[in-house]
């Protein structure tokens, strides 16, 4: 489902194979393993990125299909877990989107401190309004913290889907890329600059907590309530 290699003082999480790669429990425990595994080694940065088409497409839905009422916030709950580790790394973290990042997977790498993205194919896509999902409050906050308010409203009430093109004149992400080898060679090359640099890990995990602190509060909260807080 996932690998971590590294290479120098950045790791690669790779979300591998010709597949959606849709969050399962048994992906976000995985990458969870490997997140725990990066943050108590002595790299000093973290790429991930994906084979194939998608950078994910968003929740296991098969998986949900034989509960969906207790399923679906199941795994959701999993996934922002995902996202909490994310922002607690005690290194910088760089998405490099070589797909489509639609729903969860959309959450997955805003999650990021940067993003790198393709031109040429994938787009970026929240898809609540279309299928008539309403974003628990951990979700909804990862989304407002990293957007712009126009941005945020026509993610979630109009649906837009942002290519490239567009995710990069809005903010997005951080840099456009023409293809896949450039999209990840790209965010290998910040990491590496970055992990060169003379800063302190707990201090940089520090400041990014202190970067979003109504965000990890509820997702601290949400994830210690062993299920979702009400707005």
């Amino acid at each position: 489902m996932c690998s971590l290699e590294r290479f120098g003082s950045v790791l690669v999480l790779r979300l591998t194979g010709e597949t959606e790669h849709r969050f399962s429990p048994a992906l976000c425990l995985q990458i969870r393993q490997h997140l725990a595994t990066a943050a108590t080694s002595d790299a000093r940065a973290l790429v991930t990125t994906n084979d194939g088409k998608y950078f994910s497409n968003g929740l296991d839905l098969e998986w949900t299909k034989p509960e969906p009422e207790t399923r679906v916030p199941f795994v959701l709950r999993e996934l922002e877990r995902v996202v909490l580790d994310l922002l607690r790394l005690n290194m910088p973290t760089y998405a490099a989107i070589c797909g489509h990042a639609a729903a969860g997977g959309l959450l997955f790498a805003m999650a990021h401190d940067h993003r790198i993205m393709r031109k040429d194919r994938g787009f970026l896509y929240s898809a609540a309004v279309d299928i008539n999902f309403v974003l628990p409050p951990g979700s909804s906050a990862l989304m407002r913290s990293k957007m712009t308010p126009k941005v945020f409203k026509d993610m979630v009430l109009k649906g837009v889907k942002y290519t490239g093109i567009m995710a990069n004149e809005v903010g997005l992400i951080d840099s456009l890329q023409e293809d896949s080898d450039a999209t990840f060679n790209e965010a290998m090359n910040q990491a590496e600059s970055f992990a060169a640099r003379s800063w302190n890990k707990a201090a940089y995990a520090g400041l990014r907590l202190s970067m979003y602190p109504e965000l990890v509060e509820r997702l601290e909260k949400e994830s210690n309530a062993g299920g979702f807080l009400h707005l």
